[in-house]
């Protein structure tokens, strides 16, 4: 998914707002401190897919995308 997304879409430098259009509002999770938008993606991928796989996006001071990665707990 992430993948596809960021091939149709440059994520780096979008807005906050353009970011809430594309994919919805973010999750509620502070499980990453520091992370200002959290989305999750679904369960890890595999034969043991126990945990999730997550989007974490930050941004800047211009509320612009800086950077982003996929993470699993």
């Amino acid at each position: 998914m992430v993948a596809s997304l960021s091939r149709e879409h440059a994520l780096k430098g979008m807005g906050r707002t353009e970011i809430v259009e594309l994919l919805g509002l973010p999750a509620l999770n502070d499980k990453w401190e520091g992370s200002e938008m959290i989305y999750l993606l679904g369960p890890n991928r595999g034969l043991m897919a126990i945990g999730h796989e997550w989007l974490l996006i930050e941004l800047d001071q211009l509320d612009r995308v800086s950077s982003y990665r996929v993470v699993s707990d």
